[in-house]
């Protein structure tokens, strides 16, 4: 993967977390890297080969990379915030919104292992 693909694909992660859509995406990561719509899609199209080995995450489906990505981009922010703030109630409120990423990101995380073992612990009863 070059160097031009991997920023790219980074700031296409980025925006995503940021709330944007995938049409406003495309449309501006193919202006800025100075490449066809079709390139752009088709990196939304791979994701699931690429995201994981930029994210260092497993697999578990564009779902719950999308979310992921999101939570990632909160607590980023979180962090800015409470190196730029003056005020200590401010500091708190970005530690606190930072603590709480990590919880979501880590029961978002967890939650396909845990329904997939419920659902295998159900259909061992219903087996029986």
């Amino acid at each position: 993967m070059t160097l031009n693909v991997a920023e790219r694909r980074l700031e296409l992660l980025k925006m995503e977390g940021n709330g944007f859509n995938q049409v406003e995406i495309v449309k501006h990561l193919s202006q800025k890297f100075q490449c066809c719509d079709r390139t752009v899609y088709r990196d939304f199209e791979t994701r699931e080969e690429w995201q994981p080995i930029l994210q260092h995450v497993d697999g578990q489906g564009r779902t719950l990379m999308k979310v992921l990505n999101r939570y990632e981009q909160v607590y980023r922010h979180a962090g800015f915030l409470l190196l730029q703030a003056s005020h200590e109630n401010a500091k708190l409120g970005a530690l606190k919104i930072m603590l709480e990423s990590n919880k979501q990101l880590c029961e978002t995380a967890v939650m396909p292992e845990l329904l997939g073992s419920l659902n295998m612990s159900q259909n061992g009863n219903m087996a029986q």
